[in-house]
């Protein structure tokens, strides 16, 4: 089966990371506290692409001094970021925690996975200050994305990218060398279109993803999904194997 990658998710269930290994869902898996950096840690499998960072929602001065361990030592630090609309955490906490992990992530030359829901313009004058290789998780904010386009940011384009305006902005804008693909998890699946949507159709939403991607910019679909691997690749630092490449068309 050819492999698919996945730019961003969770931990989620023993149940949904077997469906992945099997699908050939190759998955940047986001640790958000250090609990679940440490249990990440113990995880193996050609198709886990390991980040932790302290998510916003989760934001305390104790819990970055606990995480800082892991920061120090993961490749990619994400997700990270600030959002004023799904959480209640006082911003000024948010703002001390997400500045002192750019910091750690600027002076490791990490790549960092970015969390900016309510708070798109503050986040882009912050990580200004932090040149580095950014990518934005599910952008959906009409406005703000000139911001992160300066930036030369990559996107990780949500799975509800056929009906949400917000997003598909990003899918039509943003350079195809920029663009990824993600579930974000299959809660988060779930959330966006459906309840009753089946954990086997995870890998048919990120291929359905590409497709529109591929029909909207006028490229031919296998060209995409080439495209958005090989940009996987290139912000993960993952590197392409001789078995890897067997698969590709």
């Amino acid at each position: 089966m050819k492999i698919i990658c996945d730019g961003h998710a969770h931990l989620g269930t023993p149940r949904e990371r077997e469906y992945r290994r099997e699908q050939g869902i190759v998955t940047m898996i986001c640790a958000e506290d250090a609990a679940q950096a440490g249990e990440l840690s113990a995880m193996d499998g050609d198709w886990i692409v390991k980040a932790c960072g302290l998510h916003p929602w989760k934001a305390d001065l104790q819990a970055l001094r606990d995480m800082e361990p892991w920061l120090s030592r993961t490749k990619i630090v994400g997700e990270i970021g600030l959002d004023s609309v799904w959480c209640q955490v006082d911003m000024d906490v948010q703002r001390e925690v997400f500045e002192r992990q750019l910091e750690i992530a600027s002076e490791g030359g990490k790549p960092v996975v970015l969390h900016v829901k309510g708070m798109e313009r503050e986040a882009a004058k912050r990580i200004r200050r932090h040149p580095g290789r950014y990518l934005v998780h599910w952008y959906s904010d009409m406005e703000w994305l000139d911001l992160y386009l300066e930036q030369d940011c990559y996107f990780s384009v949500g799975p509800d990218v056929a009906v949400n305006p917000a997003v598909q902005q990003v899918a039509r804008r943003a350079d195809l060398s920029r663009l990824l693909v993600e579930t974000d998890g299959f809660g988060a699946v779930r959330w966006a279109l459906g309840e009753d949507f089946p954990l086997d159709g995870l890998r048919e939403v990120l291929e359905r993803s590409l497709d529109w991607i591929a029909d909207e910019r006028g490229v031919d679909r296998g060209k995409v999904r080439e495209i958005a691997e090989d940009n996987f690749r290139r912000f993960s630092g993952l590197t392409l194997t001789p078995s890897d490449s067997s698969d590709r068309e």
